[in-house]
């Protein structure tokens, strides 16, 4: 009685795996769309029940029952995805996350490790009933027969149907396999084909700027990571967390409500750094080209891409551009000395330092004998950026240099996580600029900004601080969200 109940009980982990992944589906049961759901339910059921009747054959062979773990491993794989978001994300998986995975390096991935430790349990549970549940039926219900055998091809003719009615019927001229029982695929497939895309940037064009006076000697652009300016004393946090940073508040101009065009770094960085707009990222990768590294190369400004961070592939193909490039190992403090190199070069130059910031886990980004009171991880995270700012401050101090500095997106807290999901609170960060004694009092503007600003002001920015002629409005001001379904979206429809 128990062997027949184990794969009852897998179909049901299964479908669980599927709706903790589609949320909406499961919501739906109890609205308007509840038949939706219930179809949709029942279609990956099949599939599900037809790919167990069809690694059961496989099993039946001792060279195809290869091939039958192969396919277990990966359906296993899938399960995991579907339980890590839910977990460690608290939400679905999509295409932002499909190209967080394929954009990992193996020091970002072993940072992270600790969160999956519950995951990794279901994972391997979900496996071994998997393979219990194939050889059982193996053993016992499968024969070879023309039913079993058309049961047992269901899992794979069912997807080319799912494609035909999207293709011809309900949505012509569209039509990816959306459905099948590796029901992650499509959001890998869609996020290789925008690495490919953003890999594929070798036209360098030609920008059309007018330079209207010279411009600043060292233009600074910091990039941090996950930062919430919600932690930071700097924004009226109650805890000190950025003690170097609020001494030199007088001296900023300081971007009261900024906000990040998109959730996590991938896709949020790119459009900081270039004049693309939300409504074209998926579309018209070619547009990322028009990049802040390309304008800073064609404006007489040698260009620098110093980094503590191993870069994702869209954001690599950008810093590519630059003329000088490095990556450095080690915490945040070691792009000090690099970055006092560079600005020995007498002239004008453009450099980006791409930080590790505050990115999980929080607790790896710091030293170990580095001491920050009895501060948790994220915060002690964010004062150890701050400590870091004091040094390049410190560096700076007389010099003919500006520092914009922006983190590229927040980080929403949810009990006793910090997650990257759509939502205002994880779009809100800091943004600020600062100015070394030597900059001209025609650029040294400090104060507070009020209004709802957007990271990828910070393009129209450095044109101004290059001595360029920036546009009287840059691309994104309406303040669109791209969101992590690659969609683009009004901000304000954002949940809190």
């Amino acid at each position: 009685m128990l062997k027949k109940i184990v794969p009852i009980l897998l179909i049901l982990i299964y479908l669980t795996g599927f709706l903790l992944s589609f949320t909406y589906i499961f919501d739906n049961l109890f609205g308007a769309e509840k038949l939706e759901s219930i179809r949709n339910i029942f279609e990956y059921g099949i599939m599900f029940c037809s790919f167990l009747v069809f690694n059961a054959f496989l099993f039946k062979n001792k060279y195809t029952s290869v091939i039958a773990v192969i396919l277990c491993l990966l359906l296993s794989i899938n399960f995991l995805i579907s339980v890590s978001c839910f977990f460690i994300y608290h939400s679905g998986f999509n295409v932002g996350m499909a190209i967080s995975i394929l954009e990992s390096n193996v020091n970002e991935a072993m940072s992270m490790s600790y969160m999956f430790i519950l995951p990794g349990i279901l994972f391997f549970i979900f496996f071994g009933l998997l393979l219990y549940s194939v050889n059982y039926l193996k053993k016992s219900v499968i024969k070879f027969d023309i039913k079993f055998f058309i049961i047992a091809l269901l899992w794979l003719l069912m997807p080319f149907a799912f494609y035909l009615k999207h293709r011809y019927v309900s949505n012509k001229g569209g039509g990816r396999m959306i459905k099948n029982v590796y029901y992650h695929l499509t959001d890998f497939g869609i996020a290789l084909d925008i690495q490919k895309d953003i890999n594929a940037l070798k036209n360098v064009p030609k920008f059309d700027v007018k330079k209207i006076q010279p411009g600043i000697e060292n233009v600074i652009l910091i990039i941090g990571e996950s930062e919430r300016k919600q932690n930071m004393s700097l924004y009226g946090y109650d805890k000190k967390t950025t003690p170097y940073t609020d001494q030199q508040a007088e001296n900023m101009m300081i971007f009261d409500h900024a906000v990040s065009p998109a959730g996590i770094t991938n896709l949020s960085v790119p459009m900081m750094l270039s004049s693309i707009h939300p409504d074209e990222f998926r579309y018209h990768y070619e547009k990322l080209s028009y990049n802040i590294i390309n304008l800073a190369n064609q404006s007489g400004y040698n260009s620098f891409w110093l980094s503590t961070q191993a870069s994702a592939r869209g954001i690599t193909a950008i810093a590519s551009m630059a003329k000088n490039k490095k990556w450095v190992n080690g915490y945040d403090e070691v792009i000090v000395p690099e970055l006092k190199n560079v600005i020995q070069k007498k002239q004008d130059k453009f450099i980006i330092l791409h930080i590790m910031g505050s990115h999980p886990n929080p607790c790896n980004r710091l030293p170990a004998n580095w001491n920050s009171g009895d501060l948790n991880c994220y915060d002690s995270s964010i004062k150890y950026t701050d400590y870091v700012f004091n040094n390049i401050f410190r560096t700076l101090k007389n010099t003919n240099s500006v520092v914009i500095y922006a983190s590229d997106h927040g980080l929403k807290i949810k009990g006793d996580k910090l997650l990257h999901i759509d939502s205002k609170e994880s779009t809100q960060v800091p943004f600020f600029v600062w100015f070394g004694d030597k900059v001209p009092a025609n650029y040294r503007i400090t104060g507070h900004e009020t209004k709802l600003t957007q990271t990828t002001y910070i393009y129209p920015l450095i044109m101004k601080y290059m001595g360029l002629e920036p546009p009287q409005h840059y691309k994104n001001e309406e303040n669109k969200y791209l969101d992590l379904n690659m969609s683009s979206m009004e901000y304000n429809k954002l949940p809190e």
